[in-house]
C-alpha cells in the first residue's frame, strides 16, 4: 500500500502544475473548498472526479487510483445488476485473495492477461 494518500498526491501534482485550488476546481467542476477537502483527506472523491483531475493534471487515471481507498462499488453494482452471478464471483475472489494472501501486484498482473472485449 502506498505511503501517500490520494489527497496528498493530488495536492502535490496540482502545486507542481502551478494551479490554485480555485483553478483546479474550475477545470473539474468543483469548488475550491471541495478540492481542499479532498487533498486534506476530509472527503473521498468519486472516481469521476478523480478522472477529471487526472485529465486536468495530465496524468493517467490508473496512476491516481492506486492511491484511492474507495472500492469500485458502483462498477461492481452495475455488473451485479447485469448478472447476479457476479455477486458470488466477487465474494469468492475476495475470499481467495484474503485466504491466499495474494498481493495487489499479482492481481494487476492477472488482470493484464485477461482477454480484451471482442
Amino acid at each position: 500500500m502506498p505511503d501517500e494518500t490520494l489527497g496528498q498526491i493530488l495536492g502535490e501534482l496540482r502545486l507542481k502544475a502551478g494551479m490554485s485550488l480555485r483553478e483546479m476546481g474550475e477545470k473539474v467542476g468543483a469548488t475550491a473548498p471541495h478540492i481542499r477537502d479532498v487533498e486534506q483527506g476530509n472527503r473521498q472523491p468519486s472516481e469521476a472526479l478523480v478522472e477529471k483531475m487526472a485529465v486536468a493534471l495530465g496524468v493517467e487515471l490508473d496512476e491516481l487510483l492506486r492511491y484511492s481507498t474507495r472500492p469500485p462499488a458502483k462498477q461492481m453494482e452495475a455488473l451485479i445488476e447485469q448478472d447476479t452471478e457476479y455477486s458470488l464471483a466477487f465474494r469468492k475472489f475476495v475470499d481467495a485473495v484474503r485466504d491466499k494472501n495474494i498481493p495487489p501486484s499479482k492481481i494487476l498482473d492477472i488482470s493484464k492477461k485477461l482477454p480484451k472485449n471482442p
